[in-house]
């Protein structure tokens, strides 16, 4: 059936924020796109996203006939979409009252000989009364449930996409909160982005206040038009048989800068970076990370705070927050993400500021994220990010998130 893939949908947490990417597999393959209208010619849907308490990225939407309300994670590395829905036992709780397909006119299951059944794995799937039943364990905790088709209101656009209607969830994934699912936006046949046929999708992550997710055409316009972009890189793990593809978007690091300065460090460039919605800290190639935190010691002039809180690795007094340089990390290709101290000193409570950046070395990534690094939600706030899936490309705009919505 290929090779695994992964949800990348552990928490662990820096604060109150949560960082992901610490567990790699999931044998649950869902749901294809049945028969997606894509949006009109050179259009965008706009869909509002804003940060959970458990520092997750949401989006609100609708499922049914009539419409039933819907809160899930956006999920930048999932090629999932599901809710949790009525009977649900045991489920983690949530904000919303549970998806009913009962009362759904549009709900419909999907036979176990359709094609998009058959795209889950036999270990993972089974049939009841003609309807495709599926398991999808994962060391972040299990799902299951039915997988079907629905009509879904996201934005200003109406969509019939295939999903999964999920009975029964593991208790570990209480951890998300309130949302009552997840929307996959991964390079997969499975997710949002394929199923609603998108050349382009954008998001503008705003912390605290309201940003959005654009899905369209114009997502390129409204991301400045013309920045210089990078190139994805598509990577994969030995013996893979997905012909080159994975669901992960990945760039290529050139560089990164700490006030102007080159880290001096052979493996702050040339690394693989995966960009990541769910983690809230970025992680480095630990060469990389050792001079970043060398650097940042050097600018604000002060020793570390000798035993920093857990799960911080670098500290310093409050003080000193405003002599810490920003950083530029530099992609092939000429793209480039600037992030500000705001971005990556977070306030730990006790008079300090941490660093939210990492080593990657900590994850114990395998496969296609094997020695890659992790752009997390945190240091691309206030970033306008467009993804050009005709272009193959990325590109990065500094914009105030929170008037774009």
């Amino acid at each position: 059936m290929g090779r695994p893939v992964a949800t990348l949908f552990v928490l662990c947490f820096i604060s109150v924020t949560a960082c992901s990417l610490s567990e790699q597999a999931t044998r649950g393959r869902l749901l294809a796109g049945v028969d997606a209208t894509p949006p009109a010619a050179g259009g965008a849907v706009a869909v509002p996203i804003y940060l959970s308490s458990q520092g997750l990225y949401v989006a609100n939407f609708t499922i049914g006939t009539p419409p039933q309300p819907v809160s899930a994670v956006v999920d930048l590395t999932s090629e999932l979409v599901w809710t949790q829905c009525t009977p649900c036992q045991p489920c983690f709780e949530q904000d919303l009252p549970l998806f009913d397909p009962t009362k759904s006119s549009t709900f419909r299951g999907l036979p176990c000989g359709s094609h998009l059944c058959e795209s889950i794995p036999e270990s993972s799937r089974n049939c009841t009364s003609d309807v495709c039943i599926y398991e999808a364990p994962t060391k972040a905790g299990d799902t299951g449930g039915m997988a079907g088709t629905d009509t879904f209101a996201i934005g200003a656009a109406k969509e019939t996409l295939g999903f999964g209607c999920v009975v029964m969830t593991d208790k570990r994934l209480k951890t998300i909160g309130g949302p009552s699912g997840i929307v996959g936006l991964g390079r997969t046949p499975w997710s949002l982005v394929t199923q609603m046929n998108l050349t382009a999708f954008s998001y503008c992550l705003a912390g605290k206040s309201s940003g959005a997710l654009f899905l369209g055409a114009t997502a390129k316009q409204l991301a400045g038009g013309k920045n210089s972009s990078t190139p994805f890189v598509i990577k994969t793990s030995a013996g893979s048989s997905d012909n080159g593809s994975n669901p992960y978007y990945m760039v290529k690091l050139a560089g990164i800068k700490a006030g102007g300065a080159p880290l001096q460090a052979a493996s702050s460039s040339g690394s693989t970076v995966l960009l990541d919605t769910v983690s809230r800290a970025s992680y480095l190639a630990d060469g990389a990370y050792k001079a970043l935190k060398k650097a940042l010691t050097a600018a604000v002039g002060v020793q570390p705070v000798a035993s920093p809180p857990k799960p911080y690795d670098l500290c310093f007094p409050k003080a000193v927050a405003g002599d810490a340089p920003e950083l530029v990390f530099t992609f092939d290709g000429g793209a480039a993400l600037t992030v500000p101290p705001a971005n990556y000193l977070l306030a730990s409570g006790n008079g300090t500021v941490c660093l939210t950046i990492g080593s990657s070395a900590s994850l114990n990534l395998t496969g296609e994220l094997e020695g890659a690094s992790i752009l997390g939600s945190l240091q691309q706030e206030n970033v306008h990010v467009l993804f050009d899936l005709k272009e193959e490309t990325l590109s990065f705009k500094p914009a105030d998130c929170s008037s774009l919505n």
